[in-house]
């Protein structure tokens, strides 16, 4: 803890290094403002976000939530193009700067934020640094980076035998301090901040604009410690603990006074710093760091939003604070609840692992549960640890948990803990907060589609997607609100590339309205972003995180196609390719791989440059591979798995690909095998010799010898014969139409069938007969009719006899009552 002592024109000042999203740091934050009683609480926090801070210690207001800061650089004071920028300042439960908020609203004490603006701190920076780093999707206000990486801090965690900076945090500050009294804990804090912050080179710290926001935050500590010096209580700040040693000289320079630093509870050192320090090392370099550029309010918004421990969690890519905001969650619960929260909450988390574990591999013991428990207590022992914390119970689920080496197969358990010490809470708002960011993309956006949102009529909107820009962005606007579920607008007509249909048509229609469910919906999934595209991003990046075989993924790689998030396709494409070689689901394979060679026949049309012949390649081969085992399928995978076969041979004979025309004779090879196989589907079986027979593999007469095997079967083999010919007609019927032979078999079997024997392989009839088309049918029709002597048409007839009518209305009631399961007497 820092005091600074100031004369009667200015309060003591108390300086309180903290981490973010430290447990131990918001308990000992608590306990210093309830005994400290200060008369203000200054917190590190953009000074434009003030306004917010009422709906952030609302009582309905519920955690994780963010503040979400953006700025357009439309002087181009940041650079000359102009861009957009956006950060997220996360708040946990156990935040200090929330924990040091939420007690000033119970104690009465005002609170304020004393930090740049969002839009000076990009400005203070330099390219590439701080808030400008480019390779970070989402940049974090707070970046601990400055207090957790270094070589100094390398080398402690070497010579205390920890594995990182976070397991060095946790062990000393968290698991060892929650017993430790409050001025002790942050001196101990403070020299571990002044040391990181001695082995950090200056010119990081101004690269990052580090130095600009600490020189303002000083002159508003002071400000404030001088509306305080009448009331005689302390100003109490709260900062990033790499900013307080920073904090501590340019406010001990600025006007001389006494300096005391709290070094322990009997070991206090204090520094004289004579009333002319202005002119020494300290106030020269606060007067050598430039002033930063200001830029336009007007270009800056601030706004409060719900937010997810997912994306807070620093192992997904936030870079500050502590990982497993689950886990600490659950400690900061504990904490008001029992004397042992870490062992607790370790005890918890192995056995809802365990129980999570059971249910997905049925393999783990509650012994083995026990005795992971065990094995905690004693690697905290040994750590010199006073309770296990979240790297014991890692340790302990990968030593009791798991059988044998970790690998892809095995490492269940730790996927299902380390999802679980993630956390999935998402925060809420209370109803007087301002709306989050997406809203006005979302309004900005319609508006310049020329969408309304201002009428709950709904809305038809034709879009010639191929042929306008304009349209198509329309199409990729409307189609990620769909992906979001917002209920904005439905796509009635046009293309559907998930189900595969109507790719031929060139226009979508859509039809659109706006509604409150709409609203509500972006507020929801503003978790996952601030625009519409961010969140249809994030949405996207969630559905990977799930358990996704080929065909999902290459459903998903469908939707990000339409919704145009070029820079999403990598990914999904990635995890189409690893879900082509590693799932063993022939049907999955199948549609999988008419999504891919969809998208590649519209890749033009859609103007996209990614490359789809690799996996249509890597599916086909895979397809090959499986087909030997489709042999006895169930009569209701019939129709899917005809198609794959008619896909594999449309495919493996495209004259534009020579690699997947090398795959035809392994092809035709597999297809030999199946029809092999005594036991096979009857309707696979006729599938494939129509293949084999279209292929040049085999000929009508061989065709014609299996054909009269299943006449010539048992009365069991009647349904297999109609199955077989449905089989043949999907991939050859023109066979029917070479000489009588086929007419006379077809005409053997149905004189050879009784009446209840045709009443059950009549719906398998139609569905073979469906493959053939209104003249196909006549044609047959007619050569049926002159094989039976009757060779005038019905239909060229001008006039028709009543009996014939009268006829043919009674067999139609007796077919439909028959159908029924009726017994219509016969006439």
């Amino acid at each position: 803890m820092e005091r600074i002592l100031r004369s009667k024109e200015m309060a003591e000042i108390i300086l309180l290094p903290v981490r973010h999203h430290s447990p131990a740091c918001a308990l000992h934050i608590s306990r210093m403002i309830e005994h400290m009683q200060p008369g203000v609480i200054l917190v590190e926090g953009p000074g434009n976000a003030n306004s917010l801070v009422p709906v952030m210690v609302h009582e309905d207001t519920k955690a994780p939530f963010a503040i979400y800061y953006s700025y357009h650089d439309t002087t181009g004071i940041i650079s000359e193009e102009k861009e957009h920028y956006r950060c997220y300042y996360p708040f946990l439960d156990y935040s200090p700067e929330l924990a040091a908020l939420r007690t000033g609203k119970r104690l009465g004490i005002p609170t304020a934020f004393i930090d740049l603006p969002y839009g000076d701190i990009l400005a203070a920076s330099q390219e590439g640094k701080g808030l400008l780093k480019r390779e970070e999707e989402k940049n974090n206000y707070n970046d601990d980076y400055l207090l957790s990486r270094n070589d100094y801090l390398r080398q402690l965690c070497e010579k205390t035998g920890l594995r990182s900076f976070d397991e060095f945090w946790e062990k000393y500050f968290e698991l060892n301090g929650l017993r430790e009294d409050s001025e002790k804990w942050f001196s101990n804090l403070l020299m571990y901040c002044a040391l990181a912050r001695e082995n950090t080179p200056e010119e990081v710290m101004w690269e990052d604009g580090c130095l600009a926001r600490e020189k303002h935050m000083a002159e508003q500590i002071q400000e404030y410690a001088k509306k305080e010096s009448a009331s005689g209580k302390p100003v109490l700040v709260v900062t990033g603990g790499f900013h307080t040693p920073g904090l501590m000289t340019l406010l001990g320079a600025e006007c001389g006074c006494l300096t005391k630093i709290s070094t322990g509870l009997s070991d206090i050192k204090y520094e004289e710093v004579s009333s002319d320090a202005g002119t020494g090392k300290g106030a020269q370099a606060a007067k050598d760091i430039q002033s930063v550029k200001k830029v336009p309010e007007k270009d800056q918004g601030v706004y409060v939003m719900p937010y997810s421990m997912e994306a807070a969690d620093a192992l997904n890519g936030y870079a500050s604070g502590m990982p497993f905001p689950g886990f600490y969650q659950k400690i900061w619960q504990n904490l008001q609840e029992t004397e042992t929260p870490y062992e607790n909450a370790v005890l918890d988390f192995i056995v809802s692992s365990g129980k999570e574990t059971r249910k997905k591999e049925g393999n783990l013991s509650t012994y083995d549960e026990i005795c992971a428990c065990a094995m905690a207590r004693g690697l905290a022992g040994l750590r010199g640890k006073q309770e296990p914390g979240a790297y014991e119970l890692m340790d302990v689920v990968l030593s009791s948990f798991i059988k044998g080496e970790c690998n892809m197969a095995s490492d269940t358990p730790m996927r299902i803990l380390r999802k679980q010490m993630t956390g999935n809470a998402i925060g809420e708002l209370c109803r007087s907060a301002d709306v989050p960011p997406i809203i006005y993309d979302f309004q900005t956006e319609c508006k310049k589609y020329n969408l309304k949102t201002t009428s709950t009529l709904e809305t038809e909107v034709t879009l010639s997607i191929f042929s306008s820009r304009k349209h198509r962005q329309t199409s990729m606007l409307l189609n990620r609100l769909f992906f979001l579920d917002t209920t904005f607008a439905r796509k009635v007509k046009g293309p559907n590339l998930q189900l595969k249909k109507d790719r031929n048509l060139l226009r979508e229609i859509w039809k659109y309205k706006w509604s409150a469910q709409v609203n509500s919906a972006l507020i929801d999934v503003s978790v996952y972003g601030a625009t519409i595209e961010e969140a249809a991003t994030g949405l996207v990046k969630e559905e990977l995180k799930k358990e996704l075989g080929a065909k999902e993924s290459a459903i998903l790689l469908t939707r990000v196609f339409e919704m145009g998030l070029k820079e999403q396709m990598v990914s999904v494409y990635e995890r189409v390719h690893e879900q082509m070689l590693s799932d063993a689901d022939f049907y999955s394979i199948a549609e999988a791989l008419k999504s891919l060679l969809m998208m590649d026949e519209l890749s033009i049309l859609y103007e996209s440059k990614m490359e789809f012949g690799m996996l249509i390649r890597l599916g086909c081969r895979k397809l090959i591979t499986l087909l030997p085992s489709m042999t006895r399928i169930k009569d209701e995978d019939l129709d899917q798995c005809m198609n794959a076969l008619k896909l594999l041979y449309q495919l493996t004979g495209r004259d534009t690909d020579s690699q997947l025309a090398q795959e035809r004779e392994a092809y035709y090879e597999a297809l030999e095998r199946m029809s092999q196989d005594g036991e096979i589907h009857g309707g696979l079986n006729g599938c494939i010799h129509g293949i084999l027979y279209g292929g040049g593999q085999e000929t009508a007469e061989e065709v014609e010898m299996i054909c009269r095997g299943y006449l010539t079967g048992t009365s069991e083999q009647l349904f297999c014969t109609a199955q077989f010919f449905r089989g043949l007609f999907f991939t050859a019927r023109d066979l029917v139409f070479m000489g009588n032979q086929f007419m006379e078999m077809l005409d053997e079997f149905f004189g050879r069938v009784s009446e209840e024997e045709f009443m059950e392989l009549l719906p398998e009839l139609h569905m073979a007969f469906t493959y053939f088309t209104p003249r196909e049918v006549n044609k047959i029709a007619a050569r049926v009719a002159a094989y039976h002597g009757k060779k005038e048409d019905i239909l060229a007839r001008k006039v028709v006899l009543p009996e014939w009518y009268t006829y043919g209305k009674e067999m139609d009631a007796y077919v439909k009552d028959r159908m029924k399961g009726g017994e219509a007497q016969d006439e």
